[in-house]
């Protein structure tokens, strides 16, 4: 009898080493991070217990990816902002026939035929339902149960697996193998909301205390060094309020987090009155993404509430879509959203198994789960901004690669990604260091020391990643006062890639931090090889934000305030654009990067973490505060100019 793979505990499992791959096979994946998290047990594996498996195959066109992006997003190209529709991106990216049918053949000579195989809607996956001892002849591997240190969770998974040398060129990667994605026992009882924690951390930090109860405060310029409020943000980065409603701009957040609006309306009324009391955003639910109110906290309701205040309030009356990502029962990752709104996207998912540490699977089988699974459904807004993010070192390339492939699609589209760059200096979330240069092994020291460790997406060439500034203690804010790093509570997130080379619009500025800054760290510490993506792109302030929450005023401080406050700016051009019968702005750096002087350079202040000072920010473009904060007036001349 075939059991599922909620019976694999009770049953079995062994030491996972691949076996000896025949000549005609190669290693396709080994696993190289998160070596030190969880352990293998070592009870016998039930050889007929089912798993579902995914193949993500090779897109076509992928290697043209950056020329088609540079040709619709550089300001020299008489193709400047002429995007595509997504017909065209489908037919252009969508697998070659070749690569389906030498997948489904390899598949049907190990027995698993068309009957029991479907390619996907988009043609990007080929799933399946096939037992252990089927899956591990087929990709030359044995698997294993592995406990995880920190949760108890249990895990399905392998070191490594092949594919047959010819079938290299045609498949990304396979799930479930090394990624530790395969949830042995489904669990059935919902997760406390209180203490969980999104599978992508938010950013934003809160100081203990309030502002005041009451909601008559004001907060006059002269105190935007200790009160940021949307009268600060107007001042710094000299644009005005909105009057228009032409563009569109969507904010990402994963449930259990939800904003409160109750704690919108006491924002409203304390710091943008014209913005009425009630407004609230589209609501765009993503796999059974929801707004929570059973428990209420800083923890579940801040990061929605910051972003959506200042998102609805800086660009009002333009609307604001909330992408509401998530079921209460396993959450979600970036993947599922980015399902939503690109159907020839739309990763794998449905089977016994779920994926928790990199994708949530829909539909999600456990009682009061969502029951279906979103794709393409909702067309993307042309600013998104999201404020979560992961260490790179916690993931591998494979599935970067392919997700920031997912980014260059949507700019072709004419979508503005933008992600927060984290809040920890050059140490990944809640301070997490690396022990081995490059986090070769995604291991971590407990004593915040060690090697610097990039956030992803940040370090994704495709994205605009945004860090943190504040307002200079004692000093009145103007459009012409530069900050410094945001240095408050939090330290901007910033460095280089350990996966991602240098795109070609960031060469220069690379090059120049490199020759008239070079820091002193080596490469134990940093990636100081000099080809590789260095993060943020652009910053924006992020200490002491005003916001309304759980019925009080807060201060909070984050990236998670200066991408969406960004966001915002970014959309205002989009809308004066339109007026002028020009189409969105889509993918900003190849521009930025060119426009130095449409920025207010950041040259004090530092990012530290791992048992050092981080980075300084100097002239120019540095990997703390990036090309600096934005001038909105000359970027808008920028902009139309094109």
């Amino acid at each position: 009898m075939k059991l599922t793979v909620a019976y694999l505990v009770a049953t079995f499992v062994a030491l996972c080493v691949a076996a000896p791959a025949p000549s005609s096979y190669v290693v396709h994946e080994k696993r190289e991070t998160q070596l030190d998290k969880w352990i293998k047990r070592d009870s016998k594996l039930n050889k007929d217990s089912i798993v579902p498996v995914s193949i993500g195959l090779t897109q076509r066109n992928l290697d043209n990816g950056h020329d088609f992006l540079m040709d619709v997003s550089h300001p020299d190209s008489p193709n400047f902002g002429k995007h595509w529709s997504m017909d065209k991106l489908k037919a252009t990216f969508a697998p070659a026939p070749e690569t389906i049918a030498s997948v489904k053949s390899w598949l049907a000579e190990n027995g698993i035929e068309d009957g029991r195989h479907k390619v996907s809607q988009s043609e990007t996956w080929v799933k399946f339902d096939a037992t252990v001892a089927e899956v591990e002849a087929l990709l030359r591997t044995d698997y294993n149960i592995y406990t995880s240190k920190d949760s108890g969770e249990e895990r399905l998974a392998c070191e490594d697996y092949s594919v047959p040398a010819h079938l290299k060129q045609h498949i990304d990667f396979i799930t479930p193998t090394i990624h530790f994605d395969a949830v042995v026992k489904i669990t059935k009882k919902k997760r406390d909301l209180v203490t969980r924690s999104p599978r992508v951390r938010p950013s934003t930090q809160i100081k203990s205390g309030q502002v005041a109860a009451q909601s008559d405060l004001s907060f006059p310029l002269s105190t935007c060094d200790t009160y940021i409020t949307p009268d600060c943000l107007r001042v710094l980065y000299n644009f005005p309020n909105g009057t228009l409603n032409k563009s569109s701009y969507g904010i990402v957040e994963y449930t259990p987090q939800a904003y409160l609006q109750d704690d919108l309306n006491l924002f409203y009324s304390t710091l943008t009155p014209y913005v009425p009391q009630g407004t609230a955003p589209i609501f765009d639910s993503i796999d059974g993404g929801v707004l929570q109110t059973t428990e209420e906290d800083f923890s579940l309701n801040g990061e929605s509430d910051l972003d959506l205040e200042y998102a609805i309030s800086l660009v009002y009356p333009q609307k604001v879509t909330l992408y509401q990502t998530g079921d209460l029962e396993v959450g979600a990752s970036f993947n599922n959203f980015l399902d939503a709104i690109d159907g020839s996207y739309c990763t794998s998912g449905g089977g016994d198994v779920t994926v928790d540490d990199l994708d949530s699977t829909y539909p999600d089988p456990a009682a009061g789960g969502y029951k279906s699974k979103d794709c393409g459904i909702y067309k993307p807004a042309a600013v998104i901004s999201t404020s979560y993010a992961y260490n790179e070192a916690d993931l591998p390339a494979a599935y970067m690669v392919r997700q920031c492939n997912e980014y260059l699609k949507l700019g072709l589209l004419g979508t503005t990604i933008l992600y927060s760059s984290g809040d920890y200096g050059v140490a990944g979330n809640s301070g997490q260091c690396c022990v081995n240069p490059g986090c070769e092994g995604g291991t971590y020291n407990d004593g915040g020391s060690g090697t610097f460790n990039p956030s992803f997406p940040g370090t994704c060439p495709y994205i605009t990643s945004v860090g943190a500034t504040q307002v200079k203690s004692g000093t009145a804010v103007t459009a012409t006062q530069p900050e410094e790093a945001c240095e408050t509570v939090i330290y901007s997130g910033g460095g280089f890639s350990n996966v991602f080379p240098i795109p070609a619009y960031q060469l220069l500025a690379v090059e120049a931090y490199f020759l008239l800054h070079k820091p002193t760290y080596t490469s134990a510490q940093y990636n100081n090889s000099r080809v590789t993506r260095g993060f943020p792109d652009v910053s924006a302030n992020g200490a002491n934000y005003v916001i309304g929450i759980n019925g009080q005023l807060g201060l909070v401080y984050g990236t998670s305030a200066s991408s969406p406050t960004f966001g915002s700016i970014i959309t205002l051009i989009n809308e004066q654009r339109a007026v002028n019968g020009k189409g969105s702005v889509g993918f900003l750096n190849p521009v930025i990067y060119l426009n130095h002087g449409a920025f207010n350079d950041i040259t004090s202040g530092g990012n530290q973490g791992c048992g050092t000072a981080g980075f300084t920010a100097v002239a120019g473009w540095d990997p703390l505060t990036g090309l600096g904060t934005p001038n909105y007036q000359k970027l808008l001349k920028i902009y139309l100019a094109i």
